[in-house]
C-alpha cells in the first residue's frame, strides 16, 4: 500500500451525484467495467439457468455499472450501495447507506467494487465487508488505480480532464503486495491481478480462500 496525504474531509455525496461524465472520464469509467463484464459472462456461462445476484459497493448516484450490465444480463439481480441514491432507477436495486458502516442482509454471487477503495480510509475494512458479502463459491471484481497512476491523475485532474475533487479525495493507492495482503486478512484469495490502461489502472479477482 502507498499512502498520500488527502483531505481529511468525509465525502457527503455519491459519485455521479452532481455532475454528469463526458470525454476522457466517461471512458475511463467504461474500461474499468469491461473485466467486470467478462466475469459476469464466466459466471452466467458456468450456470445459465441460475439467477444470480450481484452486488456493487460504492455504485453512484444513479447506479451507472449496474443499469449497462442489466442490459446484459436478464438472469442476474443487481443491487447497489452508496452514500445517497436516485429513487428513480428502474430495472436494478439501489440502497442508500455508508458501506463503511452498511452490513449485509444475505450473501452475493458476486461483489463489485470499481474505483471505490482508494477513496476509503480503511481498506481493510472495505476488504472485510467484501468477504461478508460473499457467498463461498462466489466472485468478487475491484479496480484501483496503482501508485504509479498518481502523478498523472494529479495532472489530468488540474486540466480538468477529471473531477479535481474526486482525485484530491484519493486516500491511498494500492499495490499488488498491499492488496493481496488485505485479501489474505480477510480471508480472501487473490485469483487474478493484471493492470490495463497502460499500468494505470488494477484489475483484482477474488474469491474465497
Amino acid at each position: 500500500m502507498k499512502a498520500k496525504d488527502a483531505p481529511g474531509s468525509k465525502r457527503e455525496v455519491s459519485y455521479g451525484e452532481n455532475r454528469s461524465f463526458r470525454g476522457l472520464e466517461d471512458f475511463a469509467i467504461r474500461r474499468r467495467l469491461r473485466p467486470a463484464q467478462q466475469m459476469l459472462k464466466e459466471l452466467s456461462h458456468q450456470n445459465p439457468a441460475k439467477n444470480f445476484e450481484v452486488l456493487e459497493l460504492g455504485c453512484g448516484f444513479l447506479g451507472r455499472n449496474l443499469t449497462q450490465l442489466s442490459k446484459d444480463y436478464a438472469n442476474i439481480r443487481f443491487t447497489g450501495v452508496d452514500l445517497s441514491v436516485s429513487k428513480d432507477v428502474s430495472g436494478i436495486q439501489l440502497i442508500e447507506d455508508d458501506i463503511s458502516t452498511w452490513k449485509p442482509s444475505h450473501e452475493y454471487d458476486a461483489v463489485l467494487s470499481l474505483a471505490v477503495v482508494e477513496h476509503l480510509s480503511n481498506p481493510q475494512g472495505h476488504f472485510d465487508l467484501i468477504a461478508t458479502c460473499l457467498k463461498d463459491d462466489g466472485l468478487a471484481g475491484l479496480t484501483t488505480p496503482g501508485p504509479q497512476a498518481h502523478l498523472a491523475l494529479d495532472v489530468l485532474s488540474r486540466l480538468g480532464v477529471f473531477d479535481r475533487s474526486e482525485i484530491l479525495d484519493h486516500k491511498l493507492y494500492l499495490t499488488e503486495r498491499g492488496t493481496r495482503l488485505l485479501a489474505k486478512n480477510s480471508g480472501l484469495l487473490v485469483q487474478e491481478f493484471r493492470t490495463f490502461s497502460l499500468g494505470m489502472n488494477q484489475w483484482i479477482l477474488l474469491r474465497n480462500s
